[in-house]
């Protein structure tokens, strides 16, 4: 059996594209960048791809649900060719994958699962799934979780609410929370138009029909000088989203752009005056710290969010913005209007985010936690 090294990560996702903010641009550039040699697997996507110092790209085709499970073949045998320790997966598809390698390779590799979602409550809110079966599928695959995390060196929590269903496992756990980068250099002026933006995955869930009825209700107080941009892959009836705006006249007022890589982001939040974060109350919605509560803190803008306990813990502690309950469609407009007309009581929210995103945050104190995870496999062999 060959020697494998240490100072070498296999990292590998089989659903994110390559672009993933967590896992290109925070997990596998501050690891090449602490010396670290990454091989990094990812879906291909169409974007500025670049050169960076002990990270080599590899490119997934990107597959159907029912297809997926041949990325599995091809990750095995790049993995079994490679001479990386470490494999380090963000996917609970790849729980297999894991188990097959750590019964080959034993204590010769490190196995770690980047956990980004608590997936038994996730999959109570999926949509591919047909609602009655939901509850017993959950139930199955907490089940086989379980057993298959037995096969795992360690697990990263994206989240802290995570925890809470694992601890009688005695896992090797490190929360590495989904902070944000420092973002770049603030070179565009604010928008003259008063901008409301989300970035993200749309669907209802994340509350896509909730900031279009924000938006109407808006109009219909009579404010229409406002523009709402809708940044990310719709998985939606877009039929239904396209007559939304028709029908209710906010041509004008609504844009959709498609998914964007990370660093092209921060122009479009540096020119918005709110981050919206309207999310539904669904399990994993109320147990998790979205990451655009984070990013917003960051650009230096409001934030206007679902009343959830976390959420408005957050926001009140670091009075950066206001929560609502997402279906308030009447009250989110008035608080909206309320910064439209204050802009020193915007602006003053936005600095106050920032000042808790540098103190609190920041994705560097998250990226000293994953090092320390990858340090110390080697001080436990000695």
């Amino acid at each position: 059996m060959k020697r494998r090294d240490p100072n070498k990560i296999f990292m590998c996702s089989s659903v994110h594209v390559w672009s993933d903010t967590r896992i290109y641009f925070k997990e596998a550039k501050s690891l090449a960048e602490a010396g670290f040699q990454v091989e990094f697997y990812a879906l291909n996507f169409d974007g500025e791809k670049e050169s960076i110092p002990n990270l080599t790209m590899h490119y997934l085709p990107v597959l159907s649900r029912k297809k997926r499970f041949r990325h599995m073949q091809t990750l095995l045998k790049a993995f079994e060719e490679s001479d990386a320790k470490n494999f380090h997966f963000h996917d609970p598809e790849l729980l297999f994958l894991a188990r097959k390698i750590k019964k080959k390779y034993g204590d010769a590799v490190k196995i770690v699962y980047d956990m980004h979602e608590h997936l038994p409550a996730a999959i109570l809110t999926k949509q591919w799934i047909p609602r009655g079966s939901r509850p017993f599928v959950s139930k199955m695959v907490a089940f086989f979780e379980k057993y298959f995390l037995k096969w795992v060196d360690a697990v990263v929590f994206a989240e802290v609410s995570y925890k809470e269903n694992y601890l009688k496992m005695g896992l090797n756990t490190v929360d590495v929370l989904n902070y944000p980068i420092m973002p770049p250099v603030r070179n565009e002026t604010i928008s003259k138009v008063f901008t409301l933006i989300y970035v993200g995955v749309l669907t209802e869930q994340r509350g896509l029909f909730n900031m279009l009825e924000l938006a109407k209700s808006i109009r219909e107080k009579g404010c229409t000088d406002f523009k709402l941009k809708l940044i990310g892959p719709m998985f939606t009836n877009e039929d239904a989203f396209s007559e939304f705006i028709i029908v209710n006249h906010l041509e004008k007022n609504v844009e959709h752009l498609d998914r964007m890589q990370y660093k092209d982001i921060w122009r479009h939040y540096y020119q918005s005056h709110i981050g919206l974060c309207l999310l539904h109350p669904t399990p994993n919605n109320l147990n998790s710290h979205s990451t655009k509560l984070f990013e917003y803190m960051a650009a230096k803008i409001p934030i206007l969010a679902s009343d959830f306990p976390d959420f408005k813990k957050i926001i009140s502690d670091a009075d950066c913005g206001y929560t609502t309950d997402p279906f308030d469609y009447e009250r989110a407009a008035d608080l909206v209007i309320q910064l439209k007309d204050n802009r020193k009581r915007n602006w003053d929210l936005g600095q106050n985010g920032f000042r808790a995103f540098q103190n609190l945050y920041s994705w560097q104190h998250e990226a000293e936690k994953l090092l320390t995870l990858y340090e110390s496999f080697e001080k436990s062999k000695n």
